[in-house]
């Protein structure tokens, strides 16, 4: 679905008659929370562009800067490796303010993995357990791999010339499902401490599965747009 939807995307904007294609297009680089990446975008009209990207999240992210796992545990977060975009902008009046919305595609979901060592410990759903018992244990936010947006923007991606452009936005995951797994340990495979997980992963789901509907969008990148 993702490859199709893409692959038509960029088909139309190849073959979009002069009449349309007059109207403008641009390129453009950036980065953000939907990763480092290029897109571009063809004018449908002064004030109409459709628009689709691509970006990559190639790094590993230590969250003990904004969250502290406890002493001797190290944690690892890695966001999805890939994200696709497409769809449509809005410029009302045909200045640099633009809406617009379509979909986010994501082949992969979100992990944090925890490691222990030394004389770390960690709860998991009520219980603490330690390092000698378990050793590692990972988390992955499993949600849909496609997602509706909307999101307001500044910069005109498909006028004349060099510029910048921010897009700040949210995409729309629906239910989150939380699933721990204890991958190193003496006691990974123990009924216990299943049920253990089971317990913790509804509590997370509890807590903050709202929030987990959301995939927050803030990107800034430089285009060059040619005609329009």
């Amino acid at each position: 679905m993702k490859k199709t939807t893409l692959v038509l995307t960029v088909a139309t904007m190849l073959t979009l008659p002069p009449a349309v294609t007059a109207q403008g297009f641009g390129i453009g680089a950036r980065v953000g929370t939907i990763g480092l990446g290029a897109e571009g975008a063809v004018g449908l009209g002064t004030d109409v562009a459709l628009r689709a990207g691509f970006g990559v999240t190639p790094l590993t992210i230590n969250p003990s800067s904004f969250w502290d796992p406890g002493q001797d545990v190290k944690a690892e977060l890695k966001l999805p490796k890939t994200w696709y975009n497409v769809g449509i902008d809005l410029y009302p009046g045909g200045g640099g303010f633009r809406i617009g919305g379509g979909m986010l595609f994501k082949p992969d979901n979100p992990t944090l993995t925890g490691t222990l060592a030394g004389n770390a410990s960690i709860e998991i759903g009520g219980v603490t357990y330690q390092a000698s018992q378990l050793q590692e244990v990972v988390g992955t936010l499993e949600s849909k791999k496609s997602a509706p947006y909307v999101l307001i923007g500044f910069g005109n991606e498909i006028k004349s010339g060099i510029g910048l452009f921010l897009d700040l936005g949210v995409a729309f995951l629906g239910e989150p499902n939380v699933v721990l797994e204890g991958t190193e340990g003496s006691i990974i495979n123990d009924p216990a401490f299943q049920q253990s997980l089971r317990n913790e992963e509804t509590k997370i789901e509890n807590d903050v599965g709202s929030y987990l509907k959301y995939w927050p969008i803030a990107n800034i990148g430089i285009k060059v747009g040619i005609g329009g």
